[in-house]
Formats: C-alpha cells, sequence, structure tokens
C-alpha cells in the first residue's frame, strides 16, 4: 500500500511539470515558427532586390525612368505575391562611377508572437547597390570596298547606332576608328558619341582595301593615320585610370574580310608614311605586287614599276616618284616583322605580314598595365572564309579556338555574320553587335 502511494504522488508531480512547461514549450514552438518566417521574408527580399538591382543597371542606358520600372517589375516576380514597393535610386561612387540602389521594406505579420504587442509586426529591410564600371571603348570598322556589294555597309549603318545606344553618354567614353586604304580616327575618344558616331558611320564611304592590322612590334607611325588597331590602343590609352576606379578598357573590331594592307616609313630619300596591298590572294600567289596608298587619304598612287631603271621600286606619290635609299637604290624590299627580313614586294607576304602585326598588336593591348583590353571581333560575309574565321577568333582571344587561345590573357570573343548579302543580313549583324553589347554590360556591373 505505502509503494502504490508514492507512484501516485510521483505521477501528481510530473503532471504539474508538465503543465508548467507546456506553455514555455509552445512559446519556443511559436517562436521558432515565427522567426522562420521573418527569415523567409529575409531571404526573399534580399533576391528580389538583387535582381532588380542588376536590372536596373543593365537597363540604364534606356533612361532612369524605363530602369526604374524595369527594375520593379524584376523585383515583384521575384518576391512574389504582396510585394512591397522598392525604392530605386541612381546615386554615384568616389570615383564618379554610376550605381543603381535598390531598397525594400516588407512587413511581416508573426502567427504566434502577434499576441505580444510590440511583437504584433516586424519590418524586414534589404538594400542592393550595383556599381557600373566606366567603359572605354573603340570600335575599329571596315569602310572597304566589298563593303557595297556584300550588305555589310547597310547592315554596319544599322547596327552601330542600335550597338553603342547601350552605354551611357555620360559615363563612358567612345571612339570610333575606320579603315579601308588608310585609317582614320573618325570621332576621338570621348563622352556624347551616341550621336556623333552615328553622324560618323552614317557617312562611311565604302571604298579601298582592307588596312586593317595594327603596327605590331613597331611604335605607332602616326597618331591620326596609323594602323587602325594602334589607333584604337591610342585612344583607348587617352583615357587614364584614377586609382582604385573600375574602369574597362574594349575594341570591337569589325571586318567583311582578310586584311590586306600594311604601313611602313621608307626613305626616298626623306622619311614618307607609305600604305601598300590591297589585294586578296592566296598564300602560294607570287605574281601580285601590291598597290601603293596615300595614307592620308587611301588615294591609290599604282603599283610597282615593271619596266625601265625603277623596276621593282615602290611608288611613293601620285606623279609616281619612285623610292630611292641612302645609297640611291631603288627600294625593291620591306622588312617583314614575322619573318625578321627584307622580303619582296609581293601581296601574298603583305597579307601575312598584315596578320602577324595585327596578331602582335591585340596581344600588346590584352596584356597590359594595369589594365588590360578585352577584344571582340565580328566577321562578315563569305570574304571571312574559315581561315579568317580562326584568324579573327585568335585576333579576339576567343577559348572557341583552342588552337590559339591563350588563357593567361583576356577572353574575348568572335562572331560571325555568314547570310551576307541577304534579307537577313542587317538582322543578324544587328544581333552580333548586341550579344558583345551583353557582354561588355556583364563586365560592367559588379
Amino acid at each position: 500500500m505505502r509503494a502504490k502511494g508514492i507512484l501516485a504522488k510521483e505521477r501528481g508531480q510530473i503532471l504539474i511539470i508538465f503543465a508548467l512547461a507546456l506553455p514555455i514549450l509552445v512559446l519556443f514552438s511559436a517562436v521558432a515558427i515565427d522567426v522562420g518566417m521573418i527569415y523567409g521574408t529575409k531571404a526573399k527580399l534580399s533576391a528580389a532586390v538583387d535582381a532588380a538591382c542588376l536590372t536596373g543597371m543593365k537597363n540604364l542606358s534606356q533612361g532612369q525612368a524605363t530602369a526604374t520600372t524595369l527594375a520593379t517589375h524584376i523585383f515583384n516576380a521575384n518576391y512574389g505575391p504582396n510585394p512591397p514597393a522598392p525604392t530605386v535610386s541612381y546615386p554615384t561612387d568616389a570615383y564618379g562611377n554610376q550605381q543603381v540602389k535598390v531598397t525594400a521594406t516588407a512587413t511581416v505579420k508573426p502567427f504566434f508572437m502577434a499576441y505580444i504587442p510590440q511583437y504584433a509586426t516586424f519590418n524586414v529591410s534589404d538594400t542592393a547597390i550595383a556599381t557600373r564600371g566606366k567603359l572605354v571603348m573603340s570600335i575599329v570598322l571596315d569602310r572597304s570596298g566589298s563593303m557595297k556589294t556584300d550588305g555589310g555597309g547597310s547592315a554596319l549603318q544599322s547596327a552601330v547606332p542600335s550597338f553603342i545606344k547601350n552605354f551611357s553618354n555620360t559615363a563612358d567614353e567612345v571612339a570610333m576608328i575606320s579603315f579601308a586604304s588608310n585609317a582614320t580616327v573618325d570621332f576621338p575618344m570621348n563622352y556624347n558619341f551616341t550621336t556623333n558616331i552615328s553622324n560618323k558611320v552614317a557617312a562611311l564611304n565604302f571604298t579601298g582595301g582592307t588596312f586593317g592590322t595594327g603596327a605590331g612590334s613597331n611604335a605607332n607611325p602616326d597618331p591620326a593615320k596609323g594602323p587602325p588597331l594602334s589607333l584604337a590602343q591610342q585612344q583607348n590609352d587617352s583615357v587614364t585610370a584614377q586609382p582604385g576606379q573600375n574602369l574597362t578598357r574594349v575594341v570591337v573590331y569589325f571586318t567583311d574580310g582578310l586584311m590586306n594592307t600594311i604601313q611602313d616609313t621608307f626613305n626616298c630619300p626623306s622619311a614618307v608614311l607609305i600604305n601598300y596591298g590591297g589585294y586578296d590572294v592566296s598564300s602560294s600567289d607570287t605574281t601580285t605586287t601590291p598597290d601603293f596608298f596615300d595614307p592620308s587619304s587611301g588615294t591609290d598612287w599604282g603599283s610597282i614599276s615593271t619596266s625601265g631603271s625603277s623596276k621593282g621600286a615602290l611608288p611613293y606619290d601620285s606623279t609616281p616618284h619612285y623610292c630611292k635609299d641612302a645609297s640611291n637604290k631603288y627600294v625593291t624590299t620591306f622588312y617583314s616583322q614575322g619573318n625578321s627580313k627584307q622580303q619582296s614586294f609581293l601581296q601574298s607576304y603583305v597579307t601575312a605580314e598584315a596578320q602577324y602585326r595585327a596578331i602582335q598588336t591585340a596581344a600588346a593591348l590584352r596584356t597590359e598595365s594595369p589594365i588590360p583590353t578585352y577584344i571582340y571581333t565580328i566577321g562578315l560575309g563569305t570574304g571571312v572564309n574559315t581561315a579568317t574565321q580562326k584568324f579573327l577568333g585568335q585576333l579576339a582571344n576567343d577559348p572557341a579556338y583552342p588552337a590559339t587561345y591563350n588563357s593567361s590573357q583576356p577572353a574575348g570573343l568572335f562572331l560571325y555574320v555568314p547570310d551576307c548579302p541577304s534579307t537577313t543580313c542587317t538582322n543578324e549583324l544587328n544581333t552580333a553587335f548586341q550579344t558583345i553589347a551583353s557582354k561588355i554590360l556583364l563586365r560592367l556591373t559588379l
């Protein structure tokens, strides 16, 4: 009987302990549920704010009003039902880089904690800031004669204005260089480029050869009429990055064929800058000689003399006068950087040299310190055959061309626009330029 009594007393104590502990257990359960709901809202809010911030930045070139509208739409889509209203603003950082700032506050009503008046609601806030670095970009455009017949001219005049509208007239700086038998800086590196470059592209006259190379291991011989890739490097380098500034350098290179013209200074007997080349030939061609061009205007001076005492010599003006060196001998060779020797004026040698100098200049652009350059290339039409596509892939350091890709240098992109001339040519070129724009904008936004 005594043992039963003891057990009965113990059962009574357990009930009392359980009764006392139950409210605490319920409270902890309630807190866990409510806190979980608060953290879930915080995570949802954070994802929505981040997505809105990136969307606003990517669409900032369309104006702040449009960027705000699109950012709000993306915020609502990511948040889900009953989203709070985000606040979108556009500050700048200490270096003048454009920022997009998105802030939002969501109100959470807990299930259990709401019985305590001071915990009836919780406000959960989050903020995201995207910084858009400054873009310094040179656009290098082919205006050679073949652009008239393959649809490249009209396609280019449509695609480039749409392309540059992706970037900021007030935050970015852009230059335009064009080339045919000569190269020109059509719009020097500057702000407020959209209208200026659009007008320059509309006024392009498509005629002449394809002087699309760089100076290679030589210094740029002339800041106004040197090789176009070297002019692009010079334009990009004219903008100095401030310490700690987020700045991206880009060259976009467009052509409808393989470059076939180079430039050198000859002593005739005084120094004369001469462009020469102008013909598309196979590497096995051993008969075609190049034409010689005025580097300022692209005027064709004709080919080498084939008769008389100046046979094999180069002309250096429209008369023509033929070049003699300091020893009073006619100049019949040029120095090849690729082969490290003098070579005769044959178009096959000139074309190979143009490629070599371009590749050397592109490598120099990509390895500049402290800010390297990203190179994007576009090839248009049937003139860009398989070999030329590989060359343009190498020029861009495109990973899709593993035989020439250098992983220690910035990776670019080559895009081929095959259907020119055709009704789809302009649309395809627009798509290529917009693809490059999306790559550049992604790099600009952190």
